[in-house]
């Protein structure tokens, strides 16, 4: 294995990604400190038109919290993507059928507020595309909350990686 290349490959999905799913990758790059060098943290959705940059209003939340969302440019979900990655998390529960369509592993698959177990499942990360300030405020806190939960799960696969 190279030295470049990461040992753990995290997919974010959801719907159109240009909301949730980019700020997921922010948050948990962020919160994985030096070890987001070894994690490649990327995002997709289930019905993304490629190329679109993040909404105006993710920006602007990730960026009261000094992270940018300038380089992020919307892909639409892939088989190739889910067979590359070795968690996928989910915004919502209709995201896993269209994960699982495209061959993912359930065994490697889940909805980010459910994972790990119990999760916080009445958390759910509901879809700001849309609406209120704060809608997307309220979805960056669940997820930077949510993120903040897998970061030892992460940090240990690695370990199991490294090992």
């Amino acid at each position: 294995m190279a030295s470049r290349e990461p040992l753990f490959r995290v997919l974010f999905v959801c719907t159109g990604n240009t909301c949730r799913s980019p700020l997921a990758v922010a948050a948990l790059a962020h919160e994985l400190g030096p070890d987001a060098s070894r994690v490649e943290v990327g995002s997709a959705g289930t019905a993304a038109m490629d190329g679109q940059p993040a909404t105006a209003a993710s920006a602007r939340v990730a960026a009261r919290d000094g992270l940018s969302l300038d380089g992020h440019r919307s892909r639409r979900l892939t088989a190739a993507m889910v067979s590359d990655a070795d968690l996928i998390l989910v915004m919502e529960r209709e995201h896993l059928q269209a994960v699982t369509a495209l061959g993912a592993d359930p065994r490697r698959t889940h909805v980010l507020c459910e994972w790990p177990e119990p999760g916080e499942p009445a958390l759910t990360v509901l879809d700001p595309f849309g609406g209120s300030p704060e809608a997307y405020e309220e979805s960056w806190r669940r997820i930077r909350r949510h993120t903040q939960r897998i970061v030892p799960h992460v940090r240990e696969a690695l370990r199991a990686r490294s090992a």
